[in-house]
């Protein structure tokens, strides 16, 4: 069966099916496929309502493991097209909107923490590791603003969550993105001596 037929099978009644299970995946005369539907902000984006890939594997594990590399793939470029085109609602009272004079705080900026951060926990590591940490030190930036790493507090990272939240992202891409900032956070209030906790260390994620 070729891709557009198996296209047509999935869209006659098994696409609430698919996105039920979390891996994105249907097997097809032993073939694995990686399907999945298109939220309705992005959908402009893209030709057909559901995307629909053939993994080209029989092996379960395989496909697993690529259906969670696109499924995360997926996740942040969405993620990056919503911010493109979005409005942060009363953007007057955001941090990032204030006078640098604000903070009377000497710590390490955010932006320096991330650059501390890889250069010290980058080596041998390969390009997506920096893109990453890049990617989600940005995420905080957009929202909170580059600032002292000891004047974020818990409601900060606990708005952060329920930002990313609100953009669609699913709790797996959520959990990769604190975890980054986490360690960033950690790694510069030891090196530095900030004496301050990670306000992003316990902020909950639900499941």
């Amino acid at each position: 069966i070729g891709v557009y037929a198996f296209y047509a099978l999935v869209q006659r009644g098994v696409d609430n099916m698919v996105d039920k299970n979390a891996h994105y995946l249907m097997n097809k005369d032993g073939v694995f496929y990686f399907t999945r539907h298109v939220p309705n902000d992005v959908r402009h984006l893209y030709e057909r309502p559901r995307l629909v890939m053939c993994l080209k594997t029989k092996s379960e594990t395989m496909a697993l493991k690529a259906s969670r590399s696109m499924a995360s793939r997926l996740d942040d470029y969405w993620l990056q097209m919503r911010l493109t085109k979005m409005d942060v609602p009363v953007a007057h009272l955001m941090v990032k909107g204030r006078p640098k004079e604000a903070f009377t705080s000497s710590a390490t900026a955010l932006s320096d923490a991330l650059a501390k951060y890889c250069q010290l926990k980058g080596q041998g590591k390969p390009k997506h590791f920096f893109r990453a940490a890049e990617r989600n030190t940005g995420y905080v930036i957009d929202l909170l603003g580059d600032r002292p790493v000891d004047t974020y507090s818990t409601a900060d990272a606990a708005a952060f969550r329920d930002w990313l939240i609100d953009r669609g992202l699913t709790m797996s891409s959520i959990t990769r993105i604190f975890g980054t900032v986490k360690a960033i956070f950690n790694l510069t209030i030891q090196e530095d001596g900030i004496g301050c906790l990670n306000a992003f260390a316990k902020t909950y994620l639900p499941h």
